[in-house]
C-alpha cells in the first residue's frame, strides 16, 4: 500500500511524534534519552530548523518544528537512524527501533501552537511519571524556565517572553483543560478522547441545568443529544462515538 503524503503546513510548524518498535521503551534510561537529545542538537547545526518545544518519553517522542517539509523528512531520517544504530549497538540488537515512519500534524494558527507546546509538555504528567511538568528533565519546560535555550531556538524563548509574564503564569497555562486532540501514540489518543467525552457529558449536564452529568444519560432525549454531539464535536465516527458512550456510561454509572 503506498504511503499517505504528508499534509504541508502553511506556517512550516509541525508537530512530530515517533515510538520504539512494539511499544519497546527506547527511552528507558537516562543516558538513551540524552543520547537523542545529542542527535537532535548534532544534527540541528546548518540547518534551517527551529524546535518551539519537546519531550522525550520512554516509548516515544515529541517535538514541534518549524521547518521545511522535505528538509523534516531527511532531518529526522538521519536522527532516527543514528539513534538506531547506537541503540542496537547497545542493546546487541539488530532490526528496526522505530515503528513505522514519524507521524507529524500541521500547526496552522497561534492558539494551536501553544496549546501543543502545552501537550507535549503535559505528557509526563497524563503518563503519570511525574506530577508537575517542570519536574521532568527531558523535556523544553526547563528551558523555558531558565530562559537559555539549548534545543529549542532562540526565537522560542523570545515569544515566549511575550506571551507570558513569567514562568508562574506559563505553568498555569499548563494546567488549564485540554480541549483538542493531538496525535500521539495510540494509547494517549485514546486517553484524550476519553477526558473530552466526559468534559462533554458535563457541559450537557450544566446546559441543561441538572446536578448531575448522569442525569444525561438517564434521559432517552438528552442521552441522544448527548450522543449525537459526540460525533460531531469530537468529529469522529458513529462507531467510535458509540465505543465513547459506552467508556462515559461505564464511568457514571459506577459512581
Amino acid at each position: 500500500m503506498p504511503r499517505t503524503a504528508r499534509k504541508r503546513s502553511s506556517t512550516d510548524l509541525y508537530h512530530v511524534i515517533a515510538r520504539g518498535i512494539s511499544r519497546e521503551p527506547i527511552f528507558k534510561q537516562k543516558r538513551e534519552k540524552n543520547n537523542f537529545i545529542r542527535l537532535l542538537l548534532k544534527h540541528l547545526k546548518d540547518r534551517d530548523i527551529e524546535i518551539y518545544a519537546y519531550a522525550i518519553m520512554s516509548t516515544h517522542f515529541h517535538i514541534l518544528i518549524r521547518v521545511d517539509l522535505k528538509l523534516l523528512s531527511s532531518y529526522l531520517a538521519i536522527v532516527l537512524a543514528e539513534f538506531a544504530e547506537y541503540y542496537n549497538f547497545k542493546h546487541n540488537r539488530n532490526g528496526h527501533v522505530f515503528q513505522d515512519r514519524f507521524k507529524s500534524e500541521c500547526v496552522e494558527t497561534s492558539q494551536y501552537f501553544w496549546n501543543c507546546i502545552r501537550y507535549i509538555h503535559m505528557n509526563p504528567v497524563n503518563a503519570h511519571v511525574v506530577k508537575t511538568p517542570e519536574n521532568y528533565t527531558f523535556s523544553s519546560l526547563k528551558e523555558y524556565e531558565t530562559r537559555k535555550s539549548r534545543i529549542i531556538h532562540s526565537k522560542a524563548i523570545e515569544i515566549y517572553q511575550s506571551e507570558f509574564v513569567d514562568f508562574e503564569e506559563f505553568l498555569d497555562f499548563h494546567q488549564k483543560i485540554q480541549k483538542q486532540i493531538f496525535i500521539d501514540v495510540p494509547e494517549e489518543v485514546e486517553m484524550q478522547f476519553e477526558k473530552a467525552a466526559l468534559r462533554l457529558l458535563n457541559q450537557e449536564a450544566h446546559l441543561n441545568g441538572v446536578e448531575e452529568p448522569r442525569e444525561i444519560i438517564e434521559n432517552i432525549e438528552t442521552r441522544r443529544q448527548y450522543k449525537n454531539k459526540l460525533q460531531t464535536e469530537l468529529r469522529i465516527s458513529k462507531a467510535k462515538s458509540e465505543r465513547l458512550y459506552r467508556y462515559v456510561k461505564s464511568c457514571i454509572m459506577e459512581k
